[in-house]
């Protein structure tokens, strides 16, 4: 990770960015959340992260250059809006993800997301409740009310324009000879924005205040789709030495194996088996960089995710990462 601050403690701004090459590093640690994170191929990974934080509001810039499957490990306790940079395949919480949406998740908000068409970059704005509740007040003369439901709105190209290039902004910003009252006033405005896109885009979806912005509806099914994938991972996140079984999924879910494959192929863009085997191999990759070779064998590992043919293995998970298991345990010592 490269870490640099800019202009000092006493302006409470920090600018970080982190460059990840491994997907099991990627985390969402950087920006204060808990992520899980699958590759939907097996093409060499690569992430950068920026962030900056105002007086507690934080500001995220991503580019991820691969399909991926992220699900919160924990809710983030914090309004999050996110902009993508394009309208993209897959979906963001059940929402169809295009251009200029901004999606806004509740503090408690239990989130999934698929971009299953490659690479993308996306930025969101993290706002504790205590911060955003009162200035949604202000605003707007009326309380906020918390959901734990996922709103949408579209927003304008000047704001969404913004919300894809601060990090440009604040290079900007850097390279200016300011006084220093006069960079506090401009991170005081670039807070203040932040905040001010996230309780326009909150109020234009409770209230609907603006009839002519087209409401994208949700894929037929999805939201069916997405429960069944979501039962379908928990249960084999619940039992990972097991071997997965199609009848045992279809088991659990309720469904026929028709149905099942259906669901995923809606949601994730490939099978049930397919998806699941690549998130045990990344739980796989996890367990092995937390290990010493001298105390563990990558066999002992595999096991204890429900890999039990060794030769298949290996090569799914050399095809996954570009290197085979034991190569990863000899790199942790």
């Amino acid at each position: 990770m490269i870490k640099a601050v800019l202009y000092g403690d006493s302006m409470k701004i920090q600018t970080m960015t982190q460059i990840i090459t491994d997907p099991s590093d990627w985390d969402g640690s950087l920006f204060g959340t808990s992520l899980e994170l699958v590759q939907l191929t097996g093409a060499e990974f690569r992430s950068t992260q920026t962030v900056i934080e105002l007086d507690g509001i934080k500001l995220l810039s991503l580019f991820v250059n691969q399909s991926i499957v992220v699900r919160s490990r924990l809710p983030a306790l914090r309004y999050v809006a996110t902009l993508f940079d394009t309208a993209h395949g897959g979906h963001f919480a059940g929402e169809r993800i295009d251009a200029r949406r901004v999606f806004v998740m509740p503090p408690t908000f239990d989130f999934d997301s698929c971009i299953s068409d490659g690479a993308f970059s996306s930025s969101s704005i993290f706002v504790p409740p205590e911060q955003l509740e009162p200035y949604y007040q202000t605003l707007f003369g009326e309380s906020l009310v918390q959901s734990s439901t996922l709103r949408s709105a579209v927003i304008d190209l000047e704001s969404s324009y913004w919300v894809a290039s601060w990090t440009d902004f604040i290079h900007q910003f850097n390279s200016h000879g300011l006084e220093a009252e006069q960079r506090l006033k401009i991170q005081e405005a670039l807070r203040d924005r932040a905040l001010m896109l996230v309780a326009y885009s909150l109020r234009r979806s409770i209230m609907e205040e603006h009839p002519e912005i087209e409401i994208s509806e949700k894929p037929k099914g999805l939201a069916k789709s997405r429960a069944l994938v979501r039962v379908a991972e928990d249960y084999s996140k619940a039992r990972p030495e097991e071997h997965l079984r199609m009848v045992d999924l279809c088991e659990a879910t309720e469904v026929s194996e028709r149905t099942l494959q259906y669901a995923f192929k809606k949601c994730l863009g490939i099978s049930p088996m397919n998806y699941l085997k690549r998130h045990r191999l990344h739980q796989v990759r996890h367990k092995l960089k937390q290990c010493r070779s001298e105390e563990t064998t990558v066999t002992s590992v595999a096991c204890q995710f429900g890999f039990f043919h060794f030769g298949d293995f290996s090569q799914s998970y050399k095809t996954q990462f570009g290197e085979l298991p034991s190569e990863t345990l000899r790199q942790v010592g």
